[in-house]
Formats: C-alpha cells, sequence, structure tokens
C-alpha cells in the first residue's frame, strides 16, 4: 500500500515548510531552530506543521509558551510539595520530554517553544545553555543531581519576535546555540491563504501594502513591520471584512494614546484603501 501523500498548504506555504524541516533535520541535534519574525507571519503556523513531520507522529510533539514568569524549576527541574507535605524533586517539561527521547533512540522527539524571548532564557534554560550543542557529555541535574544528557534525537524548535524588547535581551552564549530562520511578511503566503476567498484585484492591493512598506522601509521592514500576512487570515470577503480588520485590529497597532505613533504609520495608512468604510474602487 502507498504512503498518503504529504499535504499541501500552498507553494509558498510548503517551501517556508519544507525549509524548517530541513533545517531541523540537518541541525536540530545540537541547535535551537528558531523562527524569527514580527506576529502574523506564518512562524507558529508553520512550526508547528514542521514539528510534526520531523517527529513522524503528533504525539511526539509537545509545545510550551515561555512568558516572564517562566522558570528553570518548571521548564528543566524543581521543587515540590507533596500530598503528605514532604518537599521532593519534580522534573520539569523539558526533562519529562527528554526522558522519553533518551528511552526511545529511535524515534524523533520535538519540543516546540513558543515566544522564546519572552522568559529570561539564560536562567530558564541553566546547564542546557551549554549541552544542547554538545550531546555526549552530561550534565549533574541541579536538584536530582542525576546525570542527564540531552537527547541527540530531540530537537528544540522555537520562535521569537525579533522586535520585542525582550528579544534584545537574548545574549550572544545563547544566539550562538540558535539557528535563526527569518519570517518576514510573505505576499506568496498570503495568496495561498487567501487567493480561493478574494478576487485578483483585491489580492494585487494586498500584496501592495507589504512591497510598498518593504520599498520606503528596506532598511527595518523585516524586524519592524507591525504585521504580517497572517492578520488577514479571517478575511473571507473584501468588504465588510477588510474594513472592519482596519477598525478594530490595525489601526490600534499604529496609534495608540500616549505613545508615539508607529514609524511606518503613514506609509500604512496611505497604502491600505479599506480605511474609509465608504470606500469602493475606482
Amino acid at each position: 500500500m502507498s504512503s498518503p501523500a504529504t499535504p499541501t498548504h500552498g507553494q509558498a506555504t510548503d517551501v517556508r515548510i519544507a525549509e524548517v524541516v530541513a533545517a531541523c533535520k540537518r541541525y536540530g541535534g545540537s541547535s535551537i531552530i528558531a523562527l524569527a519574525g514580527v506576529p502574523g507571519t506564518g512562524k507558529s503556523h508553520i512550526g508547528r506543521i514542521a514539528a510534526q513531520r520531523v517527529a513522524g507522529d503528533p504525539l511526539r510533539v509537545r509545545e510550551v509558551q515561555f512568558h516572564q514568569s517562566t522558570t528553570y524549576e518548571e521548564f528543566v527541574e524543581g521543587l515540590r510539595i507533596d500530598a503528605s507535605g514532604a518537599i521532593v524533586q519534580e522534573p520539569g517539561l523539558f526533562l519529562e520530554w527528554n526522558d522519553l527521547a533518551l528511552d526511545n533512540p529511535e524515534l524523533k522527539w520535538v519540543l516546540l517553544i513558543e515566544e522564546l524571548s519572552r522568559a529570561n532564557v539564560s536562567a530558564v534554560l541553566g546547564e542546557l545553555m551549554t549541552f544542547v550543542e554538545d550531546r555526549n557529555r552530561p550534565f549533574t541535574a541541579t536538584y536530582s543531581r542525576r546525570p542527564i544528557r540531552v537527547a541527540p534525537n530531540l530537537v528544540l524548535l522555537a520562535t521569537y519576535n525579533p522586535s520585542d524588547r525582550s528579544a534584545l535581551d537574548i545574549d550572544n552564549a545563547l544566539l550562538r546555540r540558535l539557528r535563526v530562520i527569518n519570517f518576514p511578511a510573505d505576499s506568496g503566503q498570503l495568496a495561498d491563504m487567501l487567493a480561493a476567498q478574494l478576487p485578483a484585484n483585491v489580492m494585487t492591493r494586498l500584496s501592495g501594502l507589504f512591497s510598498s512598506i518593504e520599498q520606503q522601509h528596506p532598511d527595518d521592514f523585516q524586524d519592524l513591520m507591525p504585521f504580517g500576512h497572517g492578520i488577514f487570515a479571517e478575511v473571507r470577503q473584501e468588504s465588510p471584512d477588510l474594513h472592519e480588520l482596519w477598525r478594530e485590529r490595525i489601526r490600534h497597532m499604529l496609534r495608540r494614546p500616549l505613545v508615539q505613533p508607529h514609524p511606518f504609520t503613514d506609509a500604512i495608512e496611505a497604502a491600505y484603501p479599506w480605511r474609509d468604510p465608504e470606500y469602493a474602487e475606482p
């Protein structure tokens, strides 16, 4: 019996998925594969699909979202109080998944970390900062004192927004362990999402929005564009969807009370024709 065909997500999207899968297979045994892009550039969507393809089974993919209060004790291992009131050592999410990978070396396992830079990454990863790239060397766990080796068949895949202020705190020690794949806004993936729902003239104007901003801000477009093509994912028709998207989401990203407007505000306002609810194509 032939194996089922790999589902397609559109030409441009499939190219990005394949790129991430290839990086995971080539470098996932010694680096953290990091997908970097502003919100709405598809990095989480593509990361989940790629993770499942690398693992070969969604049950061997685990997701965690970092935040400001994420700790080493949660992620690697810590101390807990059990039902009897005793203090016991308990593995964190990473060690649980790593142990499964060590026990099943013939299989691939993936840990997908969303919003990597939101946490104090150096503190959360602890010893992993050193041993994620040298997986033949065991380290001694802080609380259990047991020797631990990072499984060579465990892939660490992460996403982060390089424009977050917290991303500026990523130090050089962590950057050396990252393989960064950039995810800019992409008109090809935009077409993959919407070409079946919207007429060609509307798609042309939507794609023109991104190309216009990139032409005006070529050096900063990738890192400072306030949104990516994914912001249009729920659009099903030109009106009222594109008008409501402006009114309810986009304009609030550009102009906020008591805060300087986004540096691309004037360019985005000029390039987005659906700001006027009475807009009609000439």
